[in-house]
């Protein structure tokens, strides 16, 4: 009884001294109007407003267009037919709210082997139910669906006046102090710039992702993560500017504040929309992990006020909505994504995803896919998630690369998967702090995690499931009220029948008979397609359209990138690089854009290879095999086809050497016959010796690995973890071996069938090439067996070390092959002869790190040129470096060497005159080179600025003396002639004479 009493006694002692309980604050609370009330931190900072996502903000509700065309289904491709619909109702004129009209597509199926852009204002494209009308992405490219842009031709003014002068301008905020107001006015459109300076990202703690590596691929740098707001001023009183819709990243001195630019943007489009059909991509149904179809069904850039309702999407790779980072105001509503096609990989099924500011997504379902609902890179917001479901996702939805500012998940349930806003590290290729000043309200996930970053915060409202992070909770495993809140600040700011309008379901007028019908509608002009420049070999030279060909060789970059807007530019050219539903430099290339850059830089060939290795998380040089298929776009393209079974060191299904990317090779089609028309030269590489030598990353990932494919390829290769180094090659080269040199050959006749019928591609047989002489003999024998059986012979480049190509050019049989002789694996200079041996097992860098007599020059080049056609008349020669700058000129011209790096304004008539012309080897010496064509002109070069002396014994008459600006490659006024017969004296230089 004792022992009772003292418990009973301890137990009240504890009660009275327990600490009290903790009062936890609403934050947001409805007050006694109604209306929600929110709670501030010290500095000010609250939940952000999110009312302001979507179409107009939420002031205006999205028209119906009336329908100006209608297009019933026909059998075949629809896409020039759609499109000519399309393209009438954007010459229509707009109403008073901005909208020229509707396409209606009729019910049935439309099939489109294309792709439909919609890029002008006020046109909407509408079917007749999701059930009714079927929009079929057919056939075999990745393309996106439909495209919805504008142009970035934004234009901005700014002064210092205008730069914001609070110390701290707060999460929430509407206004804020600048300088100096003068110069802007109420209804001006702005951009608010957070600028990302080195001591936030120190602060944030973004420059150490593990290992103590301080990794390159990841760090966040000054500049990379500046956030720019697109908004309108509403109200100016003295230096005090208010805005439409709040900032959501405080701008704090500390971290340089912020400034105010003015912007103008003619080219950005408005009131367009896709509403009421069903978008579907085909696929092979023997492979659920097929990719040879369409990837995105819609993607918008640059552009706002657009809206998508009403659609189901089926069977696509990518997303079904994209909306990118210069996209405003855009409403993604009752849409709902089924069975994506794909591999469960990175850069796949972002079902509903933005990287733009003012987006909402309403009502929305997903099915499968990865990251459902996810928001990107830098966006801006408020965006907004609100009442969307997703199904058996495979990956999280949320905030999935850095910094995303402002995104509300409202009443979001992600069945099976988790709903995250966190530091997610070095994943995303150091995507670190993903989310800031966002909001859970009211959602169910398998796992919701919330992190607050410094200096930011995260909320988490009525959330259930598990739970993890340092977030700010309130009423886990409970319901919060409103039951919304975007509808509850939406009616706070307009009015509770705004939110109804918003929410009410959407009805679509059956009547379109008011309408033409497209058949009515004239078709475009036909275009009128240049005729095609090709390529051939006269007299030993390389010309097109009767010129020899000059300029410079386009190299492609082979292994960096990222899809960071502010870096993009920074990776060159690869033209099957994919980066999934992105067009642009450092993206997937617009081949026609690449052609055109190369006319502009005096570029006469774009030298092609495949990748190092399709995944770029493979820049770390790690030899590990990947725990997921998690990878990192863009993507460089291999030439094979993946399978769809088993798994590859990256994650991915292994490849079929037997089949090829059938996306890969259209793009390089492509771009041959882009070349064909503008008189351009694409080297196709078979091989790219990389891959097999130096670091043993450059192998884990390779198709040929047994371990990446279906093929029993029988590679035997040292453990990773032992050997950094690995050296392949010699397995790799060995066409003895049954299996490998089946695949080879399969492999080299792809490479030549791929072009039939393109003459201006130049074969090559490896980048990076010093394989051994057994290799360059199998594959010349391989091309000649493909040459007799279809009698074609396409122009054959012989690019290897000194010993090998000497040794295939002493062979009359294989020598005949050859159409073209390449100087790029070794030279002469004053130094010495640079001349590795083939099938040692070295890649050129490695040899070249061993010279230490340089890289040749124009002289060098052309004593080489010589040489080379004096013995073989007949063949071009071409001088072309991978590493190391081999760049023939005047010099390298004259001693018959073709493609040579002259000015883009060369004279046109000499380019001409110079096929006609041959090598002079009596008349050259080591200081001149000479061309002539015999009684009819002559061209000289000579270095140093000495007047040359020429032996014109075995001419008669007179030639005119023109002299050659180098610089220009224009001719200099001149009425100088001279007689033959003799020995005559000429200027240094280079120097035309042309028989009178």
């Amino acid at each position: 009884m004792k022992k009772i009493l003292a418990l009973i006694l301890l137990g009240t002692a504890l009660t009275l001294h327990a600490a009290p309980k903790k009062i936890i604050t609403p934050i947001i609370a409805t007050g006694a109007d109604g209306k929600l009330v929110y709670d501030v931190d010290a500095r000010s900072n609250r939940v952000p407003d999110f009312s302001t996502a979507g179409y107009f903000g939420g002031n205006r509700m999205i028209p119906e267009a009336p329908v100006r065309v209608a297009v019933s289904p026909i059998v075949g491709d629809e896409t020039a037919r759609i499109q000519k619909a399309i393209n009438y109702v954007a010459s229509l004129p707009a109403d008073t709210n901005g909208i020229r009209g509707a396409i209606l597509l009729l019910k049935g199926r439309h099939e489109i082997s294309g792709q439909l852009q919609i890029t002008n204002s006020g046109v909407v494209l509408r079917g007749q139910g999701t059930n009714e009308t079927m929009l079929v992405a057919a056939g075999l490219d990745r393309r996106t669906l439909i495209r919805i842009f504008g142009q970035s031709d934004y234009s901005t003014t700014t002064n210092s006046s205008w730069q914001i002068t609070d110390d701290y301008v707060p999460v929430g905020a509407l206004s804020f102090r600048v300088k100096d107001a003068t110069g802007l006015k109420v209804g001006d459109a702005i951009f608010i710039t957070r600028p990302s300076p080195q001591k936030w990202i120190d602060t944030l703690g973004m420059t150490d992702f593990g290992g103590g590596l301080n990794d390159w691929r990841l760090v966040w740098k000054p500049g990379s993560r500046d956030l720019v707001w697109a908004r309108v001023i509403q109200n100016i009183a003295g230096n005090q500017i208010t805005i439409d819709s709040p900032i959501t990243t405080a701008m704090e001195t500390n971290f340089g504040g912020g400034s105010v630019k003015t912007y103008s943007w003619p080219g950005r489009i408005e009131n367009v929309g896709v509403e009421n059909l069903r978008l579907e991509s085909t696929f092979d149904p023997q492979n659920f992990k097929d990719e040879n179809h369409s990837w995105f069904a819609i993607t918008l850039e640059n552009a706002a006020e657009v809206w998508i309702r009403q659609i189901t999407f089926t069977h696509f790779a990518g997303s079904a909505v994209a909306v990118y980072e210069n996209c405003q105001h855009v409403t993604v509503k009752d849409c709902a994504s089924l069975a994506p096609i794909s591999e469960n990989a990175g850069g796949r099924r972002n079902t509903f995803f933005t990287m733009g500011q003012s987006v909402l997504f309403l009502h929305c379902r997903a099915e499968n896919g990865r990251h459902d609902f996810a928001v990107g890179h830098g966006a801006a917001g408020p965006n907004a998630f609100v009442q969307c479901d997703a199904i058996l996702p495979s990956a999280d939805s949320g905030a999935i690369t850095s910094w995303a500012s402002g995104t509300l998940f409202d009443t979001v349930r992600i069945d099976g998967n988790g709903l995250s806003l966190i530091n997610r590290g070095s994943d995303g290729e150091g995507a670190g702090w993903s989310a800031a000043n966002s909001v859970l309200w009211n959602c169910v996930s398998a796992k919701t995690a919330c992190e607050n970053p410094p200096g930011a915060q995260n909320w988490a409202f009525g959330s259930w499931g598990e739970f993890a992070g340092n977030g700010i909770w309130r009423q886990s495993n409970e319901s919060v009220r409103p039951d919304s809140l975007f509808t509850a600040q939406l009616a706070d700011r307009l009015g509770a029948d705004a939110a109804d309008r918003l929410l009410a379901p959407v009805t679509f007028s059956a009547d379109f008979s008011t309408a033409k019908s497209v058949d009515e509608i004239p078709d475009a002009p036909l275009e009128i397609h240049s005729s095609p420049h090709p390529i051939s070999i006269t007299n030993g030279w390389l010309v097109c359209d009767g010129k020899l060909l000059i300029g410079g060789v386009q190299l492609v970059n082979w292994w960096r990138g990222n899809l960071l807007p502010s870096d993009v530019k920074n990776y060159g050219v690869n033209l099957t690089r994919f980066a999934p539903g992105r067009t642009g430099v450092g993206l997937t290339d617009d081949l026609n854009a690449v052609a055109d850059g190369m006319v502009s830089e005096n570029c006469i060939a774009l030298d092609h290879h495949y990748g190092l290795w399709y995944d770029r998380r493979r820049e770390d040089h790690e030899r590990v095999r990947r725990m997921s298929g998690d990878v990192w776009p863009p993507f460089y393209e291999q030439p094979f086809a993946r399978s769809g079974v088993g798994t590859a060191w990256d994650g991915l299904s292994k490849y079929d050497l037997t089949k090829f990317n059938l996306w890969y090779w259209s793009r390089l089609k492509n771009f041959a016959e882009i070349c064909d028309a503008r008189g351009l030269v694409l080297f196709n590489e078979n091989y790219f010796q990389h891959n097999i030598l130096e670091d043993g990353a450059h192998w884990v990932d390779c198709p040929w690995r047994s371990q990446n494919n279906i093929n029993d390829t029988g590679f035997h290769e040292p453990p990773f973890e032992v050997e950094k180094r690995i050296v392949m090659a010699p397995q790799f080269y060995d066409a003895t071996n049954p299996v490998r040199r089946a695949l080879h050959e399969n492999f080299i006749r792809q490479n030549l069938n791929n072009f039939t019928n393109v003459p201006n591609v130049i074969q090559f047989t490896s980048s990076e090439f010093t394989g051994p002489l057994a290799f360059e003999q199998f594959w010349l024998d391989t091309i000649s067996d493909w040459e007799a059986k279809t009698k074609q012979h396409p122009l054959i480049a012989l690019a290897a070390t000194k010993d090998v190509q000497d040794a295939i050019l002493a062979d009359a049989q294989r020598r005949q092959i050859v159409d073209v002789i390449c100087f790029r694996y070794w030279w002469e200079t004053e130094k010495g002869l640079f001349a590795p041996k083939g099938g040692q097992n070295q890649s050129p860098r490695q040899f070249e790190r061993q010279w230490k007599g340089g890289s040749p020059d124009d002289e060098n080049l052309a004593m080489m040129a010589a040489e080379y056609r004096q013995k073989f008349p007949n063949k071009v020669i071409i001088a072309s470096g991978e590493d190391t700058n081999l760049r023939g000129a005047w010099a390298f011209l004259c001693a018959g060497g073709s493609m040579p790096d002259l000015p883009q304004t060369a004279d046109k008539n000499l380019l001409t005159a110079i096929p006609q012309m041959s090598p002079w080897p009596e008349a050259s010496t080591k200081d001149c080179w000479v061309l002539r064509e015999q009684g009819k002109q002559i061209l000289v070069y000579s270095r140093g600025n000495s007047s040359v002396e020429l032996d014109l014994s075995g001419e008669t008459g007179a030639f005119q003396v023109q002299v050659v600006n180098q610089k220009t490659g224009g001719l200099l006024p001149s009425s100088d002639t001279i007689q033959a017969g003799g020995k005559v004296s000429l200027p240094a230089g280079v120097v035309w004479l042309t028989r009178k």
